[in-house]
């Protein structure tokens, strides 16, 4: 059986491939550990509940250093270490990838000895995540469907809303997803347009700017941020020219999706699905 790469990424690029036979592997960690705290009232007998919640992460590995000199692990061991630091020193968290499945992560604990056959050398780390979610990003493209100026009515109602809720049909599309929870999102719509707006699943998101041809705009419904970029890079906040009828931050639902826009430009739409493990995929 062949199973997924699992791979650090430290916040300086260096990757480290950890379930292969080169200079060191991954011996132990349980990644598949998960638990979620119930929150709610005491009662006389039990419990009532309100919700559930997730404490921050750590998962406790062993790292195992060997097919190599002692001075090659050294050396090693002292990139892996340098990167591990700098991580914590600079508060910018390292990545567990895998499969495609990555956890934003800091090392926050390190013991190194020689393993017991006096050859190799271990190194036990407690990986520290402070959110303690898996995410697996999915994408998708919607292009230009027509020229503009060609829009007909798709979808409209007897009664007046502060809100046009109409998109045209060659502006339309289905996602076909099996992915049941709702998700953050990175919405990035690509110039020329003017006032921009993209329906899914009926909800609205709509951004009133003219975005410029070579520029671009993305909604981040993690930071909710709402930022043009020109096309020489240049970055503006535009928080305050979201729509407000809809929050332009709402997650987007789990399962296929139906999307409808005018057509008249294109635009990319990120998903960042979360789980509290990653996938098991082989």
């Amino acid at each position: 059986m062949i199973y997924k790469t699992v791979k650090y990424i430290a916040s300086s690029g260096n990757e480290y491939t950890l379930n292969t036979d080169g200079i060191f592997r991954l011996k132990t960690a349980n990644f598949h550990r998960w638990a979620w705290v119930p929150n709610g009232t005491n009662l006389q007998f039990g419990q009532r509940l309100a919700n559930f919640s997730r404490a921050a992460a750590q998962y406790d590995c062993k790292l195992v250093f060997m097919r190599a000199s002692a001075r090659e692990r050294a050396a090693y061991i002292d990139q892996l270490h340098t990167d591990f630091e700098r991580d914590l020193r600079n508060m910018t968290p390292g990545r567990i990838d895998w499969g495609g499945w990555t956890l934003d992560c800091f090392i926050v604990d390190s013991s190194t000895y020689p393993d017991s056959n006096g050859i190799w050398t271990d190194n036990d780390i407690q990986i520290y995540a402070p959110n303690p979610f898996w995410t697996y990003e999915e994408s998708k493209i919607f292009q230009i469907r027509q020229a503009p100026g060609t829009a007909s009515e798709y979808l409209d109602y007897d009664y007046d809303y502060d809100y046009d809720y109409t998109y045209d049909t060659s502006g339309s599309s289905s996602w076909v997803r099996t992915f049941p929870f709702p998700s953050d999102f990175l919405l990035t719509i690509y110039g020329p347009v003017s006032n921009p707006r993209v329906i899914i699943n009926g909800h609205p998101y709509q951004i009133n700017t003219t975005i410029e041809e070579g520029a671009r705009l993305e909604v981040s419904s993690r930071d909710y941020t709402v930022t043009l970029i020109s096309g020489s890079g240049v970055r503006t906040n535009l928080f305050d020219l979201r729509d407000k009828t809809a929050s332009v931050f709402e997650k987007i639902p789990g399962g296929t999706l139906t999307v409808g826009w005018s057509g008249e430009f294109m635009f990319e739409l990120t998903l960042y699905q979360e789980r509290s493990e990653p996938a098991w995929t082989v």
